[in-house]
């Protein structure tokens, strides 16, 4: 009964680890303050952009910063910081437990990133005194090539360079191709769509070379001034956020800070609460509806499966002062053009999203879900033109081929992946969508939070290579306690553990697998996976489970479908030997504390 379980054990545990990361990519991805340099002003710095993004009436053009968002240019940024502040920066994580535990809902996540001083060189210039921190909600989270935020004009007030008053560096860690970010934002601008410049930089830290990273233009003043006509209006950060009872408290507000009027955000909610006869004008008297409409399909379009509509996560949504309505921008869309959508329901059709409270609302009554389906026609009329992107993501992979020369296999069939999505999609959209849109059959979470279900510890020893032979039993043994619920201790009988390389989801590539399985003497068979860091996995390597030094999923086994039961939040893993040498040892321990009742 064990070994039946247990042969499946490496895929299952990949497929529910997966589950598990949908509640937090990117919420990943991006995420952290795309309004403001790290000061706390509101930013002024966005420019006027190329011919073709849009034009205000309040923006000069051309603007100073056009020629750091050159799409043909990779602009070299060189930081040095003292070494002990590079190594405390890189380390700085968010606490699972805080985002996701009980009261997770009860307002935005708290920044754990510090600043730290450094001399910055953008192009050859020098701006000593800068200061650099960490960026990124879990997704992107990563040690070895952390997302970055640089800031002229902390200790140098006022202080720009090219009209910039600092850099937003997102790592593409989720992105081997490394251009998703930058095509998104593309295809969201070419639908006419308000939203960031986007190239790439050339990351070098007290000399290490750290690759490209996408260079992005945050949602500022100057920004909002090209397509709103009053740029004064308050901006909000979406991460894990929504339009819907219990949601709107963790909005973040990312200009005007000191005002507490949140109403705006309300007014919305309320709408949604209308009759279906009532609904469209309703929301329509506080949210430019056509536009969102056409924000929504484009998500679609282009499988945004972190953004507003699928997740209700990575957005920003903005107070036109002079029309009174809200509007969306996009954030974060890294994780997009995926030909398919491994993280989504199972089932679930192509052509919609429909999780975020207002594209549920819409889209389950039936005269708007037509009107739904009639943006995405237009869009796929009027701005989905194949040739012309296929000719970008040749010129992106071309202008950045000679910065991935050792990762030059990787970044090629992850970008033929791209163009497979982008030669295909539109017939898959279309087949979809007549002569009916599909049903949207997934109800919407409640709620992310979850609560404490019990404590997990034990030990390990395996080998290197063992998770190839798909049961743990074969190579590995261990000890695994369980408290779940704390009152009823359970120790397992029969253990196995095994250990190597596996794991092909987003931002989980690169990190070695350690799998575990146990039955226990009430029949139940558990089993844990675990995902660790390179820099964890080493002898006398630990690290906490904060999703970029090691994350962990719990798996119940006792039925003949797996199921997930939980995430690891509080305690650590420990290695007291590891290798990624064949038939190398590895060892250590573990204690974890397991939430879990979530929405997976």
């Amino acid at each position: 009964m064990v070994r039946q379980h247990t042969t499946t054990l490496v895929r299952a545990g990949s497929t529910l680890s997966a589950m598990a990361l949908a509640l937090t990519l990117g919420a990943s991805a991006c995420g952290s303050d795309p309004a403001q340099p790290p000061s706390g002003t509101p930013d002024a710095s966005s420019g006027g952009g190329p011919s073709g993004d849009g034009g205000g009436p309040n923006v000069p053009d051309p603007d100073p910063s056009d020629a750091l968002f050159d799409p043909d240019h990779v602009i070299e940024v060189g930081i040095t910081m003292a070494p002990e502040d590079w190594d405390t920066l890189r380390r700085q994580s968010r606490d699972v437990a805080e985002l996701f535990g009980e009261g997770c809902m009860d307002g935005p996540r708290e920044s754990p990133y510090g600043q730290f001083p450094a001399s910055v060189t953008v192009d050859g210039t020098t701006l000593e005194m800068s200061a650099v921190r960490k960026k990124g909600f879990l997704g992107s989270a990563s040690m070895s090539k952390p997302s970055l935020k640089v800031s002229f004009d902390k200790y140098v007030d006022g202080r720009e360079h090219a009209g910039l008053e600092g850099l937003t560096l997102n790592n593409a860690r989720q992105d081997p191709s490394l251009i998703k970010t930058c095509l998104a934002f593309k295809v969201f601008r070419d639908a006419g769509l308000p939203a960031s410049r986007c190239n790439f930089a050339h990351v070098t830290v007290n000399g290490e070379d750290l690759g490209i990273y996408a260079h992005v233009e945050p949602v500022g003043k100057r920004l909002l001034a090209r397509h709103f006509t009053d740029a004064d209006g308050d901006l909000y950060e979406g991460q894990i956020s929504d339009f819907r009872d219990g949601w709107t408290a963790t909005y973040e507000k990312k200009t005007n800070e000191d005002d507490p009027d949140r109403s705006e955000l309300d007014a919305v909610a309320a709408a949604l609460l209308a009759s279906d006869a009532e609904l469209d004008a309703a929301l329509g008297a506080v949210l430019d509806i056509e536009a969102f409409r056409r924000y929504w399909a484009t998500e679609a379009l282009i499988a945004a499966w972190d953004g507003y509509a699928a997740n209700a996560n990575n957005h920003l949504v903005y107070l036109d002062l002079a029309s009174g309505k809200m509007s969306f921008l996009p954030w974060g869309p890294d994780v997009s053009f995926d030909p398919v959508d491994t993280l989504g329901p199972p089932g679930r059709p192509q052509s919609v999203s429909a999780n975020g409270a207002i594209a549920s609302r819409l889209y389950q009554t039936p005269e708007l879900r037509a009107a739904y389906a009639e943006a995405m026609k237009d869009l796929l009329e009027t701005a989905w033109k194949e040739d012309a992107l296929l000719l970008e993501i040749e010129r992106m992979e071309e202008l950045l081929s000679p910065y991935v020369r050792e990762d030059a296999e990787a970044v090629r069939v992850a970008t033929d992946a791209i163009r497979g999505f982008v030669t295909g999609r539109r017939a898959t959209i279309t087949a979809e969508i007549a002569p009916t849109p599909p049903e949207w059959m997934f109800p919407a979470h409640a709620t992310v939070c979850m609560t404490t279900l019990g404590t997990m510890t034990g030990t390990f020893s395996t080998t290197w290579g063992s998770l190839a032979q798909m049961d743990p039993f074969a190579s590995g043994t261990g000890t695994l306690d369980v408290a779940i619920p704390a009152d009823d201790p359970q120790s397992a009988e029969i253990v196995g553990a095994a250990a190597g390389q596996e794991g092909s989801e987003p931002g989980l590539d690169g990190r070695a697998q350690l799998s575990m399985v146990g039955s226990f003497p009430d029949g139940t068979v558990r089993a844990l996976v675990f995902y660790v860091d390179a820099e964890v996995f080493n002898d006398g390597g630990e690290g906490p489970y904060d999703w970029q030094s090691a994350f962990g999923v719990a798996i119940d086994y006792t039925e003949s479908e797996p199921v997930l039961t939980g995430i690891f939040a509080g305690g650590k893993i420990h290695f007291d030997k590891a290798s990624r040498e064949p038939g190398a040892p590895v060892t250590g321990s573990f204690e974890a504390t397991v939430l879990g009742d979530a929405p997976f």
